[in-house]
């Protein structure tokens, strides 16, 4: 998509094509534990030391959220990839390769054949890889809250484990 941005005082035209970044809205608890997440995973904190089980990985924030990778790694094969770029229609539920916990919710990650997704189940399963031009948001406005990109949270998980 290329042309001039409307509501901008100045005309102003874009050189690059580029995508509307599409915002999804979660609960005030996951919005918490996502930020949680890409915000203190960064330095050696004591929760970025793992725990290793016969089947999995773990590594916990107490009271913030836990997070699991499995060992044995299975790709969704049930999956359409759509129109916008990094976004996968997903026709029947994969087996995650990791989720992130918290008391209140989780969001699962799975393996699509090229990269990592996050899963979505809204109305339609979805699935968003690091290119999707999605953000993450709270439903209630929070103070100091912002917009975090899926590829931010995809990321932060590459901090712990990568595929």
């Amino acid at each position: 998509m290329m042309g001039q941005v409307q509501g901008v005082s100045t005309p102003l035209t874009v050189q690059t094509p580029y995508e509307k970044v599409r915002v999804i809205r979660i609960s005030k608890a996951q919005y918490n534990m996502l930020r949680s997440f890409t915000e203190s995973s960064l330095r050696n904190y004591p929760w970025r030391t793992g725990y290793e089980y016969p089947d999995r990985f773990e590594w916990v924030k107490e009271g913030k959220w836990a997070l699991t990778v499995f060992k044995n790694v299975e790709k969704a094969e049930a999956l359409v990839e759509l129109p916008v770029r990094g976004i996968y229609r997903i026709t029947a539920t994969p087996a995650p390769v990791a989720i992130l916990s918290s008391a209140k919710g989780e969001v699962w990650f799975v393996a699509l054949p090229s990269d990592i997704g996050m899963l979505y189940t809204g109305r339609v399963m979805l699935a968003f890889t690091r290119e999707a031009p999605i953000t993450i948001t709270p439903m209630i406005p929070l103070p100091f809250s912002r917009p975090i990109p899926v590829r931010e949270i995809i990321n932060t998980l590459n901090h712990y484990v990568s595929f």
